[in-house]
């Protein structure tokens, strides 16, 4: 497939007879199965182009992708562009100096383009660039559905619905739900898509971490009463016993593997499932409703992780030059094209979308307001309270008081410990 490979125009570049050399650290292959490959690709082809320029591409993990970034920070010194997680994991660092805001090196004729770029915006700045967006919905197994006598073409979108589901599917001899959480992920997801259900905006939580007294109490309600629903789960037995020795996608393999009958995945999971069960046998739609606060409506479509210029690079013209690169129309294609993945532009064609999973996931993805509540918490309290209080639960070595108390503790040990970032976040919360 010939790709054009001419990048926007920018202010900026290497010089004839030297040579640049630019280091990425990037994440994405949880998220999008395939997409470190198609990277590796396009860097081909911009060496290619562009021979006095030679991009390194140094793989980040889940547990690295943060702390990596913060020691990097601390001494202004590693890559020149980063992946971060959207949201706080990028406007934090950013307003402490150490993100350059991409808008001032990419035109506006090509950002007006990207989709999603309030995720990563303050105050007219667009500080980090979307490469897709990505939903997560619930998925489940037809064939599964249809041996425990439930009608496999009906998603359960209620609360009671699903637990009627996971009940008769149990009584079947099939494991309802397979997770993992082994680094506390599934525990994040779970706060994420349900702590999110009983808010009616996204300031309560962002109040309710920067402030103390009814907010703070009301926030420490909430947590307690998603705690208790998601330990239900466990103790019914509806979720995989081994769920806390299995990491998120150890345990995201039950599913292909037909060990459980439905799951919270990734776009591009499903469709990398698909190929392995079928894509007849493979259903999607919105995550159950539990909550009553007006976001539970919402779906949760994000762009998920970004790509950012660090403010300490020596050659931030030809990193733009570079990342705006990946979003030239044929890019965007291919990366459809070869991992599934909905690119975060809207000059990718709609009419590319074929199939009846990829136009449900798109759908799902385009149908209105989403929200993925775990960008909007500190890096700090997601590490130190999200994911351990969740997997409280999934061990059965803390009750859900205990972990909603351990994010009261946590919350206020960060406002001690970093008073910096705790400033910079209640600027970016009163600006939510």
């Amino acid at each position: 497939m010939a790709l054009g490979i001419a990048a926007v125009p920018l202010s900026g570049s290497a010089g004839a007879s030297s040579q640049t050399k630019l280091t990425f650290w990037f994440w994405g292959e949880s998220d999008i199965p395939g997409i470190t490959t198609w990277l590796n690709q396009r860097v081909a082809l911009y060496e290619k182009a562009n021979p006095n320029v030679k991009v390194a591409v140094v793989p980040q993990s889940n547990s690295t992708i943060i702390t990596s970034f913060s020691l990097a920070a601390q001494g202004k010194t590693g890559p020149d562009m980063d992946t971060q997680w959207a949201t706080l994991p990028t406007l934090q660092p950013a307003l402490q100096g150490s993100v350059t805001p991409i808008s001032n090196y990419v035109p506006a004729s090509e950002t007006k383009h990207w989709l999603n770029v309030n995720e990563n915006s303050y105050k007219g700045q667009i500080y980090a660039m979307p490469l897709y967006l990505l939903g997560v919905p619930l998925v489940w197994n037809k064939q599964l559905f249809k041996k425990a006598g439930l009608d496999p073409n009906k998603a359960p979108t209620t609360w009671t619905a699903f637990l009627a589901d996971c009940k008769a599917l149990k009584a079947h001899g099939i494991t309802p739900f397979g997770m993992g959480n082994q680094d506390g992920y599934f525990g994040a997801w779970m706060f994420a898509i349900y702590e999110k259900q009983q808010l009616n905006t996204i300031s309560q939580l962002s109040q309710g971490v920067a402030t103390t007294g009814a907010k703070r109490t009301a926030l420490l309600k909430s947590l307690t009463a998603m705690y208790t629903m998601f330990q239900g789960l466990i103790k019914a037995g509806y979720v995989n016993s081994n769920v806390e020795s299995l990491s998120l996608n150890q345990g995201w393999q039950l599913f292909p593997q037909k060990k459980a009958a439905m799951s919270f995945t990734t776009d591009g999971n499903v469709l990398a499932w698909a190929k392995t069960l079928g894509a007849q046998n493979v259903g999607v739609g919105r995550p159950p409703i539990w909550g009553t606060g007006k976001l539970a409506s919402t779906y949760d479509a994000t762009q998920s992780s970004d790509e950012f210029i660090t403010s300490w690079s020596t050659n931030k013209a030809a990193t733009a030059k570079f990342l705006a690169f990946l979003h030239t129309p044929a890019n965007m294609m291919a990366l459809y094209a070869e991992t599934g993945a909905f690119p975060a532009d809207d000059r990718f064609p709609l009419s590319r979308v074929t199939g009846t999973l990829p136009k449900l996931l798109d759908g799902l993805d385009t149908s209105g307001k989403s929200v993925w509540l775990e960008n909007y918490i500190p890096p700090q309290i997601d590490t130190n309270a999200d994911l351990p209080a969740g997997q409280l639960i999934t061990s059965g070595s803390g009750t859900p008081a205990q972990a909603a108390q351990l994010w009261m503790q946590q919350i206020e040990k960060w406002q001690l410990q970093q008073p910096v970032q705790f400033q910079l976040f209640k600027k970016l919360a009163s600006a939510s």
